[in-house]
């Protein structure tokens, strides 16, 4: 519900000191947005724009609405864009996002963005209320008003303003989630498959774990040279061999690099060949033969992205998702992410920003997003055939508590450097939806393959 009727009547930009309270907290949710555009995560669910009662910051709150929907990287540009987009006649007697620079030069810092919103929420009820009351006291004055009818009226309305101002979300009830569960496995009854998830490509993981589930957050954990990247490019030819569309972001080796892993995995060719002295006649027409004829009918992607920031890897991925190009997301790996502004003194507390975003970009998307993470040195302290528990990860404490899968890689034995094959250990140590347990693995020791030893 709003007070205002019709379209927004464009007026000059008042100078920050002579905007009401109302219009200078509007101010600073929109400054806070474009600030940092992790912000929009949490006012995305409070606000709305017709909840604005300054016309041109309604605008550029709708505009920023509209961009982040789609699932593009907020900034000024965007925004600016969009305005224009939305309304050109009004966009072009604001200047754009330009018209709002000196109260947007006002705003220094964002971590009370929630108490801006919550003060935009509350001015907006006090106006709609008085509108309300407004209204119902013409139809009072009538001489065939109706009581009973007005009583209504003012439920009804009392109660759309309140549902508008909790974002209209009261819950599922339990009856309809579970139809939708129901009918979900009595189509896997009907199509005689199995309830899996995109697949590890291990046959005894696959079978322990059930592949891993869309919203689910999964950490692949492992020391330094234990093969995390490799495994996690093992898990993402899986996934596209089974037509599943995976998106690889990489932080640490060009896509150059890992595509000569790819050509290890996929074709006849030695890893040292192409590191040490170039691949020969023979592995080149295979390599040839792997780019036309296999790599075409495979749907993964590279993203080789320094320092990436969480909100910079959200935007990519949700432009990914709506695309068809990203079913399941690996990233390698969270610890070299970029950690949130304002949090380089507290790169715990950080990595916990890091880690929570990851799950709530999995659930938002609708993907299952495997992480790979670093493995602490404390197992080291317990020996070579020490088993890893989840508290064995680097910052385990804060990566634990978003994990739905903690799955790590461990190579206790190198006892002989000239087999082709070596074998090591796959820990399951924690598995939201499901029991735990080990898998046997042998790998090549150009880490291209992973195997389950019962299938050697």
């Amino acid at each position: 519900m709003s007070e205002r009727k019709g379209q927004l009547r464009v007026v000059p930009v008042p100078s920050y000191h002579d905007m009401g309270p109302a219009e200078r907290n509007e101010l600073f949710v929109v400054a806070a947005v474009l600030l940092r555009t992790d912000v929009m995560d949490e006012v995305s669910g409070v606000l709305t724009s017709d909840m604005f009662l300054d016309p041109n910051l309604a605008l550029a709150f709708r505009a920023i609405e509209q961009v982040y929907a789609r699932g593009v990287l907020v900034d000024l540009q965007t925004v600016d864009t969009e305005m224009y987009r939305l309304d050109e006649v009004h966009a072009t007697r604001l200047q754009g996002i330009s018209g709002l620079k000196e109260g947007l030069r006002m705003v220094r810092e964002v971590s009370n963005v929630m108490v801006y919103a919550a003060e935009v929420v509350r001015f907006y009820r006090l106006r709609c209320l008085q509108a309300l009351g407004e209204s119902l006291a013409m139809k009072a004055n009538l001489m065939d008003g109706d009581p009973d009818a007005l009583m209504e009226e003012l439920e009804r309305e009392l109660m759309a303003l309140r549902l508008k101002c909790v974002n209209g979300d009261m819950g599922v009830p339990m009856e309809v989630a579970g139809r939708k569960v129901l009918d979900y496995f009595k189509e896997l009854k009907a199509s005689g498959e199995l309830p899996t998830g995109c697949p590890t490509g291990v046959k005894g993981l696959d079978e322990l774990m059930g592949g891993v589930r869309p919203c689910e957050l999964m950490f692949l954990a492992a020391r330094p040279g234990d093969g995390k990247t490799a495994m996690g490019l093992h898990m993402a030819l899986a996934c596209a061999r089974a037509g599943l569309p995976a998106l690889f972001v990489t932080m640490e080796m060009s896509d150059e690099e890992l595509v000569k892993r790819m050509f290890a995995k996929l074709g006849d060719i030695s890893p040292d060949s192409m590191r040490l002295y170039g691949p020969s006649l023979k592995e080149l027409r295979e390599m040839e033969r792997v780019t036309e004829e296999v790599m075409p009918g495979l749907p993964l992607r590279f993203l080789f992205a320094p320092s990436i920031t969480l909100e910079q890897l959200r935007a990519k991925v949700l432009m990914a998702v709506k695309r068809g190009e990203c079913k399941v997301l690996f990233v390698d790996y969270i610890h070299l992410m970029q950690l949130p502004k304002g949090m380089e003194a507290n790169p715990v507390g950080g990595l916990g920003v890091l880690a929570n975003g990851l799950k709530s970009l999995a659930m938002q998307a609708k993907i299952p997003l495997i992480s790979m993470a670093q493995m602490s040195r404390k197992i080291e302290e317990r020996g070579p055939a020490a088993v890893p528990l989840s508290s064995d990860m680097r910052d385990s404490g804060i990566l634990e508590q978003a994990a739905d899968i903690i799955l790590f890689i461990r190579k206790p034995g190198k006892k002989d450097n000239r087999a082709k094959l070596r074998e090591g250990t796959f820990f399951l140590t924690k598995m939201r939806n499901g029991g735990t347990g080990e898998v046997d693995f042998r790998y090549s020791i150009g880490f291209t393959s992973f195997e389950e030893v019962s299938s050697c």
